[in-house]
């Protein structure tokens, strides 16, 4: 454990969501509220469902039935929802219609927002729309979409009538799209004609077309006009809605403007099982195609409301932005769980540091944003800035911090603490993933913190950290995340895949969900260091990447930094460090210190066998460094999956420099 660098003031101690939920139930503090949660699920989950503000049209006959075992558990059978109700319903039915549900801006500075009444109404209108198409209940609605009100709207539109949402990363080719549009069998895709990012439109509308034509599933292309704005839609859209439809055939997929969606009678929101899908979301494989988790009416929305209400500490005045798209899992759990706490949430379509890096703090104090989150990639990005052109430390407003994405770096910590939160603020550190549902590993506003740190598992999260044989390890050392009951959020399987789900979670260790991170325990504290297959084992011994990256980031000539263990006929693996130069070419000199550096940190075994420079690392748009992606190229194994990878460029300049770099 490090040394504790933000301890709660007294206003988070005494007045945070999870104090009052603490103090409710007489327990004392978060710890101990974690232990309760763990020992009796039951009695967390339905009183916590209760706080967070989950509608039920029937009770469930109990919370959950594990009989079957963690990976057929059974949660609120009986039950009947909508997360409709819970999310936008119920505020308005409170007087509270007019509360700022939605605000947006893009990148070009236009922009607005949306109440909870309208997005209600919208979400009516567009869920009627997508009938007049032949959407049904259990039918897929697959969304193509920058960050914006249509993909807020079409989240709610969906859930409301029983379609299941199927989102896309807007910056998908068109062979990434047909893939899983394939996989989902959506007969609807909904896209925007156009999206701009550093000044440069980038048109979706042909990208979809050219998926959708490969796919003969897809019978509907709705598409976004980029004159269209939420705020007129309806309007518009009624003066053209008795227009007659064309009877005469039209290439597949048939076109429809959202504007026509908009124009329909407001839908009634149904009453559906709690265990109905809402959301099937992707998650790409290291080989093969990508995964689908789904997620339902009953379990997501608790398990996101729980995190987002006693960890973010989210609360009816905030306003709650993160940075992300939404093709990626943080964007339904901000919509979901930051309407259900009432609060208002902004979407920002564009590069957050255009036209200047100082873009992200106006748009902080534009909007009145008080819990900002991102992944550790962006502090890198911004710290490495010019400092001449350094912006100020963030609005006094901001109260909250969050992360998630990949395990910070400490330098990357402090910057994000102290030189953009003024050390004011919290870091709600959440990680977890697609098909969790929301975050196995959390940070609460009520604990202590020391650098880079978790408070530990997330409420109702019964967690360990296990060696290759299934036993706890002992503090400090390294091991597999794994969790020995299910959870709420937890995917209810993988779409059309029983057999995957049960070889992906469970096979290595039966009756145990097997998460794949590399963690440790320090006193009450946790940590992630990286994926499990990132383990490099040189000689025998095991270390995480992040150990290494922190030595090598130290280095004033390196600004970014991949470790990886590549095989070696005698030490088995040994350590090779691909950077990014902070400044010009990487001397041969500059190489032989950052190898010193490592060898001194973690000890003359780690010392690297390579030091790489490149002009970027392969990364995700979520920030997250593909090291497999890199171990791939140097040892000429299938790359597997690349959709999600934002920067294949990369990969070519990779494998140029790798067969001439010298080993030592």
């Amino acid at each position: 454990m490090g040394e504790y660098v933000w301890s709660p003031s007294r206003e988070l101690a005494e007045h945070s969501n999870v104090a009052a939920f603490c103090r409710a139930h007489r327990i004392d503090g978060y710890r101990e509220l974690h232990g309760r949660s763990v020992a009796d699920p039951e009695w967390y989950w339905s009183n916590a469902a209760r706080d967070i503000g989950i509608v039920w049209h029937e009770p469930p006959l109990r919370t959950c039935d594990d009989s079957g075992g963690i990976a057929a558990t059974r949660w609120f059978p009986g039950g009947r929802t909508n997360l409709v109700d819970s999310c936008l319903e119920r505020h308005v039915r409170e007087g509270r219609g007019d509360a700022v549900a939605l605000r947006w801006e893009r990148e070009d500075g236009s922009g607005g927002r949306l109440g909870y009444g309208e997005v209600a109404q919208l979400s009516a209108r567009v869920a009627t729309g997508l009938r007049g198409l032949g959407v049904g209940v259990g039918d897929r609605v697959a969304a193509f979409l920058p960050p914006g009100p249509e993909a807020f709207v079409l989240l709610f539109a969906c859930a409301r009538i029983g379609a299941v949402l199927v989102p896309m990363f807007s910056g998908f080719g068109s062979e990434a799209l047909a893939v899983r549009l394939a996989d989902a069998e959506a007969p609807v895709l909904v896209t925007a004609a156009a999206t701009t990012r550093r000044g440069t439109r980038h048109d979706m509308e042909a990208v979809a077309r050219t998926a959708a034509e490969k796919v003969p599933a897809v019978r509907h292309l709705v598409v976004v006009d980029e004159e269209s704005a939420v705020e007129s839609a309806v309007e518009s859209a009624v003066e053209s809605a008795d227009e007659p439809t064309e009877d005469t055939p039209s290439p597949r997929p048939a076109a429809t403007s959202w504007d026509r969606l908009v124009a329909a009678e407001p839908a009634a929101t149904l009453s559906l099982p709690g265990s109905a899908p809402f959301l099937l979301m992707h998650t790409s494989g290291t080989t093969g195609r990508p995964k689908g988790a789904v997620h339902t009416h009953g379990g997501f929305p608790l398990q996101v409301g729980s995190e987002v209400r006693y960890n973010l500490d989210v609360r009816p005045d905030d306003v709650a932005f993160w940075v992300t798209d939404p093709g990626w899992i943080m964007f339904p759990l901000v919509a979901v769980g930051c309407t259900l706490a009432g609060a208002g949430v902004l979407a920002y379509e564009g590069a957050i540091d255009h036209p200047d890096p100082a873009r992200l703090w106006r748009l902080l104090d534009d909007h009145r944003v008080t819990v900002f989150g991102s992944s550790p990639s962006l502090s890198r990005t911004m710290m490495t800035r010019d400092p001449a052109a350094a912006a100020p430390l963030a609005p006094s407003r901001l109260r909250i911090l969050g992360s998630t994405g990949e395990p910070w770096t400490e330098d990357a910590w402090h910057w994000y603490f102290a030189e953009f939160g003024g050390r004011r603020c919290p870091v709600i550190n959440i990680s977890g993933g697609t098909e969790v549902g929301g975050s196995l590993l959390g940070s609460s506003p009520t604990v202590p913190q020391s650098p880079c740190s978790f408070a530990g598992p997330c409420l109702g999260i019964d967690a360990a950290v296990v060696d290759p044989d299934g036993t706890e390890v002992a503090a400090g050392e390294l091991g597999e995340l794994v969790v020995r009951r299910s959870w709420p959020g937890m995917t209810r399987g993988l779409w059309r895949a029983p057999e995957r789900f049960a070889h992906t979670y469970f096979s290595r260790r039966p009756g145990r969900w097997s998460h794949g991170d590399l963690a440790s325990r320090v006193g009450d504290e946790w940590f992630l260091h990286g994926r499990l297959d990132d383990v490099i084992k040189v000689a025998g011994k095991r270390l995480g990447p992040t150990e290494v990256e922190e030595a090598v980031l130290g280095d004033p000539a390196v600004a970014e930094a991949a470790a990886v263990g590549v095989p070696h006929r005698i030490k088995g693996e040994v350590l090779w460090c691909f950077v990014v130069p902070s400044r010009g070419p990487l001397a041969a000199a500059d190489a032989d210190r950052i190898r010193e550096r490592v060898a001194e940190a973690l000890g003359h075994a780690f010392r690297p066998g390579r030091v790489i420079a490149l002009p970027e690392l392969p990364r995700t748009r979520t920030g997250k460094v593909m090291r497999r992606l890199i171990r791939d190229c140097v040892t000429g194994d299938p790359p597997g999956d690349l959709s999600t990878l934002v920067n294949p460029r990369s990969l070519e300049a990779l494998r140029t420099v790798v067969p001439d770099a010298p080993d030592h």
